[in-house]
């Protein structure tokens, strides 16, 4: 199993999308049996789920992500886990650690502005 961080600064990247590189951890059980670590130099932020795609990523551990990346991963049947903050290695304790949900830690709701409303953009 491939296993894809996406970072920032030698840390999981707080917003998909706005990304260095990419950590790519091959897993056997539980043990780290091989890394490899793309630059993104080059591509756009929506070339990157089918690139992890083809090199077999089956899952991504990252910060934020909006729902159009979560979208064309989901399509690629890629497993998504956002919301954690810290160091590759710190992701991939929590996923080994059993944490399959979306644990929201690095990017909480937005404040609004007044006079704003959930239901329609800001103009």
């Amino acid at each position: 199993m491939k296993i894809g961080i996406p970072r920032y600064r030698e840390r999981i990247a707080p917003r998909f999308g706005f990304t260095e590189d990419v950590l790519i951890l091959e897993l056997d059980g539980n043990q780290v049996v091989g890394r490899e670590v793309i630059r993104l130099d080059g591509y756009f932020p929506h070339q990157i789920p089918a690139l992890l795609h083809e090199k077999g990523v089956e899952v991504v551990i990252t910060g934020g992500i909006n729902t159009v990346f979560q979208e064309m991963f989901r399509a690629l049947d890629v497993q998504v886990l956002w919301g954690l903050i810290g160091t590759p290695e710190d992701g991939l304790r929590a996923y080994l650690g059993g944490a399959r949900a979306n644990l929201r830690g690095a990017c909480r709701g937005r404040r609004l502005r007044r006079g704003q409303n959930r239901s329609r953009p800001v103009e």
